[in-house]
């Protein structure tokens, strides 16, 4: 008796510590898209301003919370998606790929004369993988 007891107490402790931890990698995917919204931000500020050193600033932001994303999220993103989860992943890799390479563009325009209309462009390009992922994986 004691025995399940104890083997039920243990149960009831794992899946609650399951679902804690759930809400946890839930908490900082939404810390890390925060993160990319006030880097976005900055971007379109700047090019809005002829701030370029605010574009800079949302570029090297942008870089740092971009890298290691899906390995750093990748479970949170599956929730999204429990049905293939390995599309999730694999859809979101791809994407955050795709970001790098126009945040490298972007941040490559920025050393040229003050024509934005390239980092203008980088900065669409950015914000629509955004979008093409939330839409994917979000399913909006």
């Amino acid at each position: 008796m004691k025995l399940w007891s104890v083997v039920a107490i243990l149960l009831v402790c794992s899946m609650l510590y399951g679902e804690q931890s759930k809400d946890v990698q839930k908490e900082e995917l939404k810390k890390a898209m925060q993160s990319f919204a006030s880097a976005l931000e900055l971007i379109q500020h700047g090019i809005l301003y002829n701030k370029p050193w605010e574009m800079r600033k949302g570029a090297q932001l942008l870089d740092r919370s971009s890298k290691d994303f899906v390995e750093r999220h990748g479970d949170a993103l599956v929730y999204h998606m429990p049905d293939d989860p390995k599309f999730a992943r694999s859809y979101a890799k791809y994407t955050a790929l795709r970001i790098r390479d126009n945040i490298d563009k972007l941040s490559s325009s920025l050393g040229g004369p003050k024509d934005y209309s390239n980092t203008a462009a980088y900065y669409t390009h950015i914000l629509n993988e955004c979008v093409g992922c939330h839409q994917k994986i979000r399913q909006w």
